[in-house]
């Protein structure tokens, strides 16, 4: 048995990559780092299946390939599935990932694989951890590519290239090479081809090393990532359609990684993080990130989708049901005999005093109305402040107006100006739910 093959053997058994009797998709190219893969595979004797896919930009070359691998396949038995793709004008690295992986999701599920294999090496992991340090990165981004992410197994990372190439060239297998390999116009090929002997330089047993400093960023990270359940077991809870965080657990400076590391999730980047941390206690302080929009309110954090309807109108002429925003409103006109005050979220007017059409909007500075009961007007961020109205929720506040005039804050308060009396003939309810 070659050396290679024991150590392979022993890699995907200790690391759990394959278990008995599960059948595995090989990602295979054609090069030397998948043929190597797929013999290693066929050495251990386990259910083996071969995904090929050409992305058509190398022309004849391409093609080349895919006759290669079906050929390949074809005088052992195994089966070879082959797709042709064709990229749009973006990222082609991205786009073709997404391609192929959304691909081999198909196979597994119509094929009933059990994983797939990937040819990634020691040398793809190093060149990943330095493009993440060039752009910026955290724990993970240092730590080199996973042995195993859900069903998607990297069952070479124990070996180098020139390992793999050893092996090949001791078992006198064949391969196709890729002449984009080559050019240094990806910043793969850039750091793979340029930066990497550089550091060889200053150490000749760079890929040892970074094995050896890569587990420890490994063992780090998984420190942090049980860290970081702990905290959101108990700290982050759903708040209607969005989030809070209860910031009272942060007590020391480096907790600042974890606020970060939960805030990942819903896309917020290192830096916007700092600043979140630093706006602890901060009432009113505000981050609009992506879909979502996150407030500071006293020691906790609101993390909501970003759906404001301040800058937003709804013109009203008739009854009806409308939607605006997240909300439901409802227009009615009823019996005086039929009110029935059950809800914060409804309320009646008497229907002589307004004139359609009615506008609803976001409540916005400076607003104020009569509240009932009262000779005087009163500012509705004032009325909202006496309410306790979290900064995150007071964004969702809306106002109804006639002719002008607020005659109700949703849920709130309803102007003395268009109060039912005894005088009153008709009603008009409106409901927001």
């Amino acid at each position: 048995m070659h050396s290679l093959q024991k150590q392979f053997h022993d890699y995907i058994h200790s690391n759990d990559l394959v278990r008995k009797g599960e059948k595995i998709l090989l990602a295979v190219s054609g090069g030397l780092d998948s043929m190597v893969m797929a013999n290693l595979f066929m050495g251990e004797k386990i259910n083996v299946s071969i995904a090929h896919c050409n992305y058509q930009l190398r022309g004849e070359e391409s093609d080349g390939d895919e006759a290669f691998v079906m050929k390949w396949a074809d005088q052992r038995g195994i089966n070879c599935f082959v797709k042709s793709f064709e990229l749009g004008d973006g990222s082609i690295q991205l786009e073709a990932r997404n391609a192929r992986y959304q691909w081999f999701g198909e196979l597994i599920a119509e094929h009933k694989l059990d994983r797939i294999a990937t040819a990634h090496h020691l040398n793809d992991s190093l060149e990943t951890v330095l493009i993440n340090l060039s752009r910026g990165t955290g724990i993970k981004g240092v730590s080199g590519i996973s042995g195993k992410n859900d069903n998607v197994i990297r069952p070479l990372l124990f070996a180098s290239k020139e390992e793999l190439h050893s092996y090949a060239m001791d078992l006198g297998l064949e391969w196709r090479e890729d002449s984009s390999n080559s050019k240094t116009d990806y910043d793969r090929n850039l750091i793979r081809h340029e930066v990497i002997p550089e550091l060889k330089k200053l150490n000749p047993s760079l890929l040892r090393t970074f094995v050896s400093t890569a587990e420890r960023l490994s063992y780090a990270s998984q420190i942090v990532q049980r860290r970081l359940a702990e905290i959101e077991a108990q700290y982050l809870k759903k708040n209607g359609n969005g989030w809070k965080i209860e910031l009272d657990w942060i007590s020391d400076p480096s907790d600042e990684l974890i606020l970060a590391e939960m805030l990942a999730s819903f896309g917020v980047n290192y830096a916007t993080a700092k600043e979140v941390f630093e706006a602890r206690g901060k009432s009113g302080k505000s981050f609009p990130v992506g879909e979502w929009f996150i407030t500071m309110d006293r020691s906790t954090l609101f993390i909501d989708p970003d759906k404001s309807v301040s800058n937003d109108e709804l013109m009203i002429d008739k009854e009806g049901t409308y939607n605006f925003g997240d909300s439901t409103i409802e227009i009615s006109r009823i019996g005086k005999g039929d009110i029935q005050f059950t809800s914060n979220d409804e309320a009646y007017f008497d229907l002589s005093k307004l004139n359609f059409p009615l506008c609803i909007r976001g409540w916005k500075e400076g607003d104020r109305i009569q509240p009932l009961g009262m000779n005087g007007t009163k500012k509705v961020s004032d009325i909202l402040i006496d309410e306790k109205v979290s900064v995150s929720q007071k964004r969702k506040v809306l106002v109804v107006e006639s002719s002008g005039i607020i005659s109700w804050v949703v849920g709130y308060r309803v102007s003395d100006q268009f109060k039912i009396t005894e005088k009153t003939t008709e009603v008009l309810k409106i409901s927001v739910k």
